[in-house]
């Protein structure tokens, strides 16, 4: 009897799902692809933020030689370039500089600002900017690069703003005390006040 019941369910189920589709002919279009269901955000979770333009959070050195070169006009570019010791040297700079002409004009403005604060710092500062951007280059890739988005999304607010997200303890529990000491540091040095 139990035999009986499990085929005649199955033949019920083969009858309904053959009655609720409609037979595919050579000429019909295929069916459309079944849209993937989106989970809402969690209630209180984080906002989607913009992402980082290509290149934004990467650290130039404000020392570099093509950093200098950065506002010159391609002729004083290739003057400057040519009084270089090294063929080394007029390679990465070039490299730097191929990389800063095809950002994005937002990205290219606030590397010539961090510049332009570099140029204000005393002696001692900048060698300490110097001494944690090395830091940060040397740090295992991913922890550099989550080093260089926070300091690109500081670099995004304003005092106020910037001052509550560094106190946060959320955001200070994603660095370790050397990675916070250095996007303090580069924050303070790059941003500066009224920025």
């Amino acid at each position: 009897m139990n035999r009986i019941l499990e085929i005649s369910g199955i033949l019920l189920l083969v009858a309904g799902v053959s009655f609720g589709s409609k037979p595919q002919g050579p000429n019909d279009p295929p069916p459309p692809p079944a849209k993937p269901v989106k989970a809402p955000p969690a209630k209180g979770g984080v906002p989607k933020q913009e992402p980082i333009p290509k290149g934004g959070a990467r650290l130039v050195p404000p020392g570099s030689i093509a950093a200098r070169l950065f506002r010159m006009t391609p002729e004083q570019r290739e003057h400057a370039l040519e009084k270089l010791p090294t063929e080394e040297a007029r390679e990465r700079a070039r490299k730097d500089l191929e990389w800063f002409d095809s950002q994005p004009k937002e990205t290219q403005e606030m590397q010539l600002r961090r510049l332009d604060r570099f140029a204000q710092l005393t002696p001692e500062q900048r060698a300490e900017v110097r001494g944690l951007i090395v830091e940060v280059n040397h740090l295992a890739p991913p922890r550099a690069g989550a080093v260089r988005q926070a300091l690109y999304r500081l670099q995004q607010m304003n005092d106020r703003e910037r001052e509550a997200t560094l106190a946060r303890p959320a955001f200070q529990a994603r660095f370790s005390p050397e990675e916070l000491r250095a996007i303090r540091g580069l924050a303070d040095a790059w941003m500066g006040p009224g920025q």
